[in-house]
């Protein structure tokens, strides 16, 4: 009988130390950035579906999904490509997504037409403004053609841009055309002088040939984020930090990776063209936190100097903190 005793006592004992060590293997393997292991598991988490264009700003989200670091998390995350930004905020107005990639402009323009969104983060998106040779500083543009979008984040950039270097809005003459891939022609058609792009359009101009002015990162200008409807913040504000905590992980693994090892998987998700792999240039990615002030303010600026919103838009109507709560 003793002796049946000591075998249960073993057996139970062999069990216990088996779990534990499965228990710490598997904590081991998770290694997220800033995150609160403590409080894995404790919530059932819901799903998100985020829009994402296909640009820089999403490599982090597309990264986190791919290698599974929101299933870490608990939390489900569906991904929605657009080719276009009018696309991705139809469906953002229509209740299809969550949460966008998007820019400080935009969350304006949605914030003054009542429609409940806010920025939870700043991105790593940039605009470059690139230039026909023989014009190498904002300087040497004066009188001369730049094309852009209207009265979008685009044309808030170059403004400050413009103001930055010191010289007054009129420097330059402005070519209205919305659609990129148009604008793309005229520049390589000689028909303005330069070209104010995001990724991966500005790459592909440097390729072709154009000279690189100046940047937003260059400048210290970064009003591309990430932004969630009000539904989600005050339903879902576990969602959203935990979606923080695996985009904060997919950082840390981008900017330890070297680009040709995962740049497939943008190409697949996203529809990043593969063609720019050979020349494009990655910023140093970025961990999540909100907008500065003085970007705030200056983009709330400009947006009532153009008559886009109203004049009792705050900062605080742009920005939710839960991310950071």
């Amino acid at each position: 009988m003793k002796y049946k005793f000591k075998q249960l006592t073993m057996l139970v004992m062999c069990s216990l130390l088996f779990i534990l060590v499965a228990c710490s293997d598997d904590v081991d393997d998770y290694t997220p950035t800033e995150s609160n292991e403590d409080d894995r598991g404790t919530v059932e988490l819901g799903e998100l579906t985020i829009g994402l264009m296909p640009a820089i700003d999403a490599f982090p989200i597309v990264i986190a999904h791919y290698f599974g670091y929101f299933e870490d998390e608990g939390l489900t995350v569906n991904l929605e490509p657009f080719s276009s930004s009018a696309n991705r905020d139809a469906a953002l107005q229509a209740g299809e997504l969550d949460a966008a990639t998007v820019d400080l402009v935009a969350v304006g323009l949605f914030v003054e037409a009542d429609f409940p969104i806010r920025a939870t983060g700043v991105t790593s998106g940039h605009f470059i403004l690139v230039s026909e040779a023989g014009f190498y500083s904002i300087e040497d543009l004066h009188g001369e053609s730049i094309v852009i979008s209207y009265n979008t984040a685009i044309d808030f950039v170059l403004d400050q841009m413009i103001q930055l270097a010191g010289f007054e809005l009129d420097h330059i003459e402005r070519v209205i055309v919305p659609p990129i891939p148009e604008r793309m022609e005229l520049l390589r058609g000689g028909q303005v002088s330069a070209a104010l792009l995001p990724e991966p359009w500005a790459t592909i101009a440097i390729a072709d040939g154009f000279y690189e002015i100046t940047n937003t990162v260059e400048i210290g200008l970064f009003p591309f984020v990430t932004a969630f409807t009000d539904e989600v913040l005050e339903n879902q504000p576990a969602e959203v930090q935990a979606f923080y905590r695996a985009y904060d992980r997919a950082v840390d693994f981008i900017n330890a990776t070297p680009l040709e090892e995962y740049f497939h998987i943008m190409v697949d998700v996203i529809g990043f063209p593969d063609e720019v792999i050979d020349h494009l240039i990655l910023p140093e990615f970025i961990h999540n936190h909100l907008p500065d002030d003085d970007v705030l303010s200056t983009t709330i600026e400009w947006m009532l100097s153009r008559g886009l919103i109203s004049e009792d838009m705050t900062i605080d109507d742009l920005i939710n903190t839960v991310a950071f709560d």
